[in-house]
């Protein structure tokens, strides 16, 4: 339900942390998604409710290619994480950097 750029940001969220140099993030896409406490859907039930979509599969080869952020670790719905350091609120997501 969030717009393109949010969607963006999530998914370089996840890319940002693969690529990171800091040790207690796992060095793939799977791992970081279903890191212990990294993100609520994993262990909320959401995540088995999620299909393929064309649109977001577009999106991830784009951010690949060329992120929206590459300073974008962490994202919470509502207001910032307990973790890194504010940055901005895109929609419902806010996002911080290390």
């Amino acid at each position: 339900g969030e717009s393109e750029e949010g969607k963006r940001l999530v998914i370089d969220t996840i890319l940002n942390r693969v690529d990171s140099e800091l040790s207690y993030f796992p060095d793939t896409v799977s791992e970081v998604i279903f890191q212990k406490n990294a993100f609520s859907s994993t262990t909320d039930g959401r995540m088995e409710k999620c299909y393929v979509m064309e649109d977001i599969c577009e999106l991830v080869k784009e951010e690949l290619e060329n992120r929206t952020n590459n300073d974008v670790l962490y994202f919470r719905t509502g207001h910032y994480s307990n973790y890194g350091t504010p940055m901005f609120a895109e929609g419902n997501h806010y996002f911080s950097s290390i």
